[in-house]
């Protein structure tokens, strides 16, 4: 290197040389041209003087060319040194070693911030308490707490600062998810190793859990820098412990003959079964029923796993390593398409993980702001890295067909019951649920369905009916003051019926904004897709339950003292009033309960909107509702005509109907998608 350097030095100076003689000569020409005889004793001088410099000249390039060559070799050998040491790391063997000295750094009790329980109990025996430390909304944190959440394990959360990191400072892994075991002390890293092992014991339970633990040990290697990287290879595989290690290791003689018999059952079923497939479509519907069959098991809550086929398993573990390996590499790119939308979803993020009650404001703002401008920047990068289309939705669009085009005509990928793949492109999808890029996911591609029965059986529902149905009888209780006051108009029902109207709205919009008050918390939790015992909270679920119990209740009440006299000792039309009183009032009963369904959904609807429809919505309602009231005060004549109340009501009623889809909304051309949806992924029941 030295050397070079030298001669490209030397080089240099040579044709600097020449370019000097050569404008010398000139001048000399130019000089001898015009006063040779003047200039003469004045040019011999100069270029005397210039050939007794000329090694002193050229013994300082020398210096100066050899010490440039020498730096800028110690340079790049250096850089080489680093280099190579990166490239060639230490690996470290006794891993055990490693977590013990970790979990001895680790701060007892951890700072939780949440504690999630649940009011059932849970899917399989689990009888080990986990902490849990997260980002709230990290793709493969979500993944950990829809897997947790479907089997109800109930578990605490530790919100680690994306800005610092100090609640995982003890820890030699520095990413997130961790799961740590509290009744042993061990520390569970990498989402899918986490579903893998807790999977594995819920197939074979041990003695212990630091036997599946066993079982997920990590190549670790450590560069000289100290720089420690963990790498799972058997993470996508569920593992069975050793016999001695098992709760019941006499069962498993039975389990291997139950095993084998399943073996021989799918392989005759199979056979039995392809060649009909060829020929009738109604064969495929059978088959995936039989297999669903055969992969649910017996008891609805209890897997048999040894009845599964290995088929399934490899199809699951293939679907887990593509949401890591691709589809989670679309979600970044999307919701940080632009500025104002990388801003968005980190108020989002903000929002859902409650970061004002956990982090100080100057952290909040410097992540909002300062992380929505640097996900911007780096998403570029991630497009190029991971090979996206231009339009990065495309290319999130495309992986949401693809799955859905694996999930088929199935209710899920592993047939009636989510598998590990399931949960795994569910938890990922939760985590970019409030932004703009999952809305238009679900407009642009066939996969709402699906995670609608996701959502289903994974999150726990909540419904306020009852906590709605109590704002009605409160409304009852101020009617029937304002009726027993008035004594002269006690009698005139007429006179009763439009107050009664007016307080029910009124307790409807008071029990609205008892909502709205309360949406800081509950907000949260519909956010975090994650509810202490089991509760969601949906703003379009709360508004459908209120109006549900609305129209319970008020149905309840105009039905109960019909039924008691149906039950004797009168007699229908007795004293000539008509006969169709009982079936009339049946059907009154149907449509009141129906109307305040979409007068709960209207008014909620309404009241979140901007403009016009915000006092529209809740006029049209009070309107409505007076207008159906007054109707059924003509059935009290002495010859009712019980023909126009139920008419009137039910022609309102799709009136109604069609104002709701309005409001959300809805048209022609989604809904019949929706039904469409509906129809491929519904198998026929035989």
């Amino acid at each position: 290197m030295a050397s070079s350097s030298l001669l490209l030095l030397s080089r240099c100076r040579y044709f600097l040389l020449k370019q000097n003689i050569h404008r010398s000569f000139l001048n000399q020409k130019a000089l001898l041209t015009t006063s040779p005889v003047i200039y003469q004793k004045e040019i011999f001088l100069e270029n005397e003087q210039s050939s007794s410099a000329q090694p002193k000249r050229r013994f300082r390039f020398y210096i100066f060319s050899t010490a440039a060559g020498a730096l800028i070799g110690t340079i790049y050998a250096l850089g080489h040194v680093r280099k190579h040491d990166g490239i060639s790391p230490e690996y470290i063997v006794n891993s055990d070693l490693l977590d013990r000295q970790a979990m001895e750094k680790r701060p007892v009790p951890p700072p939780v911030t949440k504690h999630v329980t649940f009011n059932r109990s849970p899917l399989k025996e689990f009888p080990y308490k986990l902490t849990l430390y997260q980002y709230i909304t990290c793709p493969f944190c979500c993944k950990i707490r829809a897997y947790l959440n479907y089997n109800r394990i109930p578990y605490d959360v530790v919100e680690v600062s994306s800005v610092l990191g100090r609640e995982v400072k003890w820890s030699n892994y520095q990413k997130v998810p961790i799961v740590v075991v509290e009744n042993e002390q061990i520390q569970l890293n990498d989402s899918n190793l986490i579903m893998s092992a807790i999977e594995s014991y819920f197939r074979i339970p041990t003695k212990t859990f630091k036997d599946i633990a066993r079982l997920y040990q990590p190549v670790i290697e450590q560069d000289k820098g100290g720089n420690v990287a963990f790498n799972y290879p058997s993470k996508y595989f569920l593992t069975e412990p050793l016999e001695d290690s098992r709760k019941d290791p006499g069962k498993r003689i039975q389990r291997e003959k139950s095993r084998r018999d399943a073996d021989d059952e799918s392989s005759l079923f199979s056979s039995k079964v392809t060649a009909s497939a060829k020929s009738s479509p109604r064969s495929e519907n059978r088959l995936i029923k039989a297999v669903s069959g055969i992969v649910g098991g017996g008891k609805s809550n209890d897997i048999d796993y040894d009845r599964i086929p290995n088929d399934q398993f490899k199809l699951e573990r293939k679907w887990r390593q593509w949401v890591d390996d691709k589809f989670v590499h679309t979600l970044a790119p999307n919701i940080y398409q632009s500025i104002t939308e990388s801003i968005n979803s980190f108020k989002w993020f903000s929002q859902a993980g409650e970061w004002e009650k956990i982090f100080p404001w100057y952290q909040r703002f410097f992540v909002i702001y300062g992380g929505a401008l640097a996900m911007y920047a780096f998403s570029g990068k991630l497009k190029r890295k991971y090979n996206l289309k231009p339009n990065v939705r495309e290319s999130f669009y495309d992986c949401a067909n693809e799955w859905c085009k694996a999930v088929g005509k199935k209710q899920f990928l592993g047939g009636v019951r989510p598998n590990l793949a399931d949960i795994s492109c569910y938890g990922i999808l939760t985590s970019i649920k409030g932004t703009q890029a999952f809305e238009d996911l679900l407009n642009n591609t066939d996969i709402q369905p699906w995670f609608e029965r996701m959502t289903q059986i994974v999150e726990q529902q909540e419904i306020f009916s009852l906590f709605c149905a109590f704002f009605w009888l409160l409304s009852l209780l101020v009617s029937s003051m304002l009726w027993f006051a008035v004594v002269p108009l006690r009698s005139e029902l007429a006179f009763a019926v439009p107050f009664s109207v007016i307080f029910q709205e009124f307790f409807r919009y008071l029990f609205y904004l008892v909502i709205k008050r309360a949406e800081t918390a509950l907000q949260s939790v519909r956010l975090q897709e994650l509810a202490e015992k089991g509760m969601i909270f949906d703003r379009f679920a709360v508004a459908y339950a209120s109006g549900y119990g609305y129209g319970l209740i008020s149905g309840a009440f105009a039905i109960v003292n019909v039924l008691s006299d149906m039950a004797g000792p009168g007699t229908i039309g007795i004293s000539g009033h008509s006969q169709d009183f009982f079936l009339a009032t049946a059907f009154l009963t149907l449509v009141i309960i129906l109307l305040h369904t979409c007068w709960g959904v209207v008014m909620f609807t309404s009241l979140d909107k901007i403009g016009i429809h915000r006092f529209a919505g809740p006029i049209v309602v009070l309107l409505a509702h007076m207008l159906f009231s007054c109707l059924t005060l003509s059935n009290r004549s002495k010859t009712p005509t019980y023909a126009i109340s139920l008419v009137a009501g039910y022609v309102l009623l799709l009136v109604m109907i069609f104002y709701t889809f309005a409001l959300k909304g809805i048209t022609f051309n989604s809904f019949r998608r929706t039904l469409t949806n509906h129809r491929r992924t519904t198998t026929s029941l035989r």
